[in-house]
């Protein structure tokens, strides 16, 4: 058998002694706080950026925009309720006030003395007109009371309102023995304007209610331009406000 050749020498050698290589990784050296590979379990934690000021700042400024809009919105909200509510009871108010141009309610004034003798029959024409609305209500007979009514007073809110046929036939039906009594006070003639008194009683109790009639002269026809109810609460009694009593 051939000897191997002995390729490697001392230092007192002729050829030059090198010392063996060592293996270098290429790969990325993975910082960890404990020694050895790293395993299959474990995740690999990169540096982490640390977050600027500005992207702070920004959210802030989000979040806060975000509460005042939110608050703004319920303010807004509770505004509109608050003003509903109010406008309402204005529109109640306003119902049990009959204060238009058509319906009004004064204080009363004193009667005039006299009726002039030369206008009587004149006189007598328009407050036998009221003599028949009158009449015709206690008769329910309610389609020809609105005959002798003016159209200015007739298509009004509040004539149709408190003069309706529900209303009329609900007073009516309570009142006792479905009796209106009238009473005629006074005339002025320049304004064409009939002072007059009615009574009527409702589970015994007697209501006075003092009013004043405008009449306007239309085609030769005498018809009511106006009603006014001048004494002092009319509004609250019943054949104004029939929901109070029945």
């Amino acid at each position: 058998m051939k000897k191997k050749k002995n390729t490697t020498t001392n230092k007192t050698g002729n050829k030059r002694w090198r010392p063996p290589k060592t293996f270098v990784s290429k790969k990325p050296v993975i910082k960890r706080d404990k020694p050895g590979r790293p395993k299959k379990h474990e995740k690999i934690i990169l540096p982490q950026i640390p977050e600027k000021k500005e992207n702070k700042l920004k959210d802030f400024i989000i979040r806060t925009l975000f509460f005042i809009s939110f608050l703004i919105f319920w303010f807004s909200v509770y505004v509109s309720q608050k003003n509903k509510s109010l406008a309402k009871e204005d529109q109640i108010d306003k119902s049990k006030e009959i204060i238009t141009n058509n319906i009004q309610y004064e204080q009363p004034e004193s009667p005039k003395e006299t009726i002039k003798e030369e206008n009587y029959v004149e006189i007598d024409e328009r407050f036998s007109i009221l003599q028949k609305i009158y009449n015709e209500i206690q008769s329910e007979n309610f389609e020809e009371l609105y005959k002798n009514i003016d159209n200015n007073l007739k298509q009004s809110s509040i004539f149709r309102t408190y003069f309706s046929n529900n209303r009329l036939q609900r007073f009516i039906n309570n009142i006792e023995d479905k009796n209106i009594n009238i009473e005629l006070l006074k005339i002025e003639d320049e304004e064409s304007k009939v002072s007059y008194r009615l009574s009527y009683f409702v589970k015994g109790t007697k209501f006075i209610e003092e009013r004043e009639t405008t009449f306007a002269n239309r085609n030769n026809e005498q018809k009511i331009a106006k009603i006014m109810c001048v004494t002092k609460w009319c509004s609250t009694m019943p054949f104004f406000n029939p929901g109070k009593y029945f």
